[in-house]
């Protein structure tokens, strides 16, 4: 029997699904309500059990649906056997316990990503960095058949997100989450760390860098390194990183002598990515060779995106058709940083249960989309992970929830000791009792 005349869920349907035979065509279906019978737990449960094999039944036969309810009903089936909301368009499974992930990257011989990250990847609330990473990183085509054909993936859940309901009124309500961060590990089949991945990046430098810690992954899963000399393995992992270190400050001279054109362009900074630039730029992070760009460290905002996306476009070349030569003035031109997948996934999420944008604001809407983007490619790869990368060096062999620990309190600033994510310093009057600080009691 198909299993969509098993499944019927009460759910706003994701009219999204790939074409089949053909991999980057998106379909779009009726966007109201669709009227459902929640799934039956067993049948998750049964397709959890299989693993990717599960999942791959269940778009084999989503394939084959027409547009309609019956293919909007399976999409949220297939979200909950692969643990990711919009699992229709990545094709990913993910594991969520860690013992089962170590046990299919044995089997597979492969290294595992692992995402740490604030609220749960099958939510759609979940921190404004693993929404982005569903529909830029995990939607491109590239990307997610890097990740399906050579990892295992696993994600895990740092703490809740933290959610904000503004009630305007008169019946309407805005919900949104606040600042959180997540980073992509990758680990041994032991859970050992091989390299961090810290916040948002573009897809052709995700992908880059992903193929580097393949590599990485690959050596040290050499018979010899790995298993006759554990501390071989350890010192390839440093010397990985000492040269990473050594050749991103290679990286800021080669275009030293460029000048940013500055402007009053902040409205350029979009809501979600502002939240998470927030939290990184708690204190202030030097950025060695920042004058070689004829820019002052001291003077630099954090959350000037396009000081980020100028520096992020000329070191990668992403987000503009040509570079032009150190000394001239230049401005970044964001185009191309997403495929058409993702760019179908965004232009839904925008829109959907909405009144249609326009093609000029949606074409606007992107835009600053990728110039978000690559600037926030250019903040983590060379503030962020270049702090990462310095710490495992100082201390090699550091234990992932050790390393995990340092991120989330000396890099993106959020420790698990404040319970309040930074969101409640009480140093102000509100002239609420308690600062407006309570805990909701859970429901019986």
């Amino acid at each position: 029997m198909p299993i969509t005349q098993t499944v019927r869920s009460v759910r706003t349907s994701l009219p999204l699904g790939l074409a089949a035979g053909c991999a980057a065509a998106l379909v779009f279906a009726d966007a109201t309500p669709a009227r459902a019978v929640e799934a039956t737990p067993d049948l998750v449960t049964l397709h959890r059990s299989q693993g990717p094999a599960g999942l791959a039944k269940l778009l084999a036969e989503y394939d084959q649906l027409p547009v309609g309810r019956d293919r909007d009903e399976l999409s949220h089936v297939i979200d909950q056997v692969a643990q990711q909301r919009y699992a229709t368009v990545s094709r990913l499974y993910w594991y969520t316990d860690f013992t089962q992930a170590t046990a299919a990257a044995r089997a597979t011989q492969r290294p595992i990503l692992a995402l740490r990250m604030l609220g749960k990847l099958d939510e759609e609330l979940s921190c404004a960095n693993s929404r982005l990473f569903r529909s830029v990183l995990y939607a491109n085509i590239e990307v997610s058949q890097l990740m399906r054909d050579h990892f295992v993936l696993y994600w895990s859940s740092e703490r809740p997100v933290p959610k904000v309901t503004i009630d305007m009124g008169d019946g309407r309500v805005i919900q949104r989450t606040t600042t959180g961060n997540s980073a992509h590990y990758v680990l041994d089949a032991n859970g050992n760390v091989l390299d961090v991945l810290p916040g948002l990046y573009a897809p052709k430098l995700f992908k880059e860098e992903l193929v580097k810690s393949l590599q990485l992954a690959n050596t040290t899963r050499n018979e010899f390194i790995y298993n006759a000399d554990p501390k071989k393995r350890t010192q390839t992992v440093t010397d990985f990183h000492r040269t990473a270190l050594t050749e991103r400050s290679a990286a800021y001279a080669k275009f030293a002598g460029g000048r940013y054109s500055g402007g009053g362009h902040r409205s350029f900074v979009p809501k979600l990515a502002a939240a998470q630039r927030a939290t990184m730029s708690k204190r202030v992070m030097e950025m060695p060779d920042l004058t070689q760009f004829g820019m002052d460290p001291g003077q630099i905002a954090r959350d000037d995106i396009e000081q980020w996306a100028m520096i992020g476009t000329r070191l990668w070349s992403i987000g503009s058709d040509q570079i032009q030569p150190a000394g001239n003035t230049t401005r970044p031109q964001a185009y191309n940083t997403f495929d058409t997948r993702s760019l179908h996934l965004i232009s839904w999420l925008h829109d959907v249960g909405m009144p249609a944008t326009s093609e000029t604001a949606r074409n606007a809407m992107v835009n600053r989309l990728e110039f978000s983007v690559i600037a926030d490619s250019a903040l983590n790869e060379l503030v962020l992970r270049q702090q990462i990368r310095a710490k495992l060096v100082a201390e090699p062999g550091l234990p992932l929830e050790q390393l995990n620990a340092w991120i989330y309190a000396e890099v993106f600033h959020t420790p698990a000791s404040d319970a309040w994510l930074g969101l409640a310093p009480r140093t102000d009057f509100t002239g609420l009792p308690g600062d407006g600080l309570g805990y909701r009691l859970p429901q019986r």
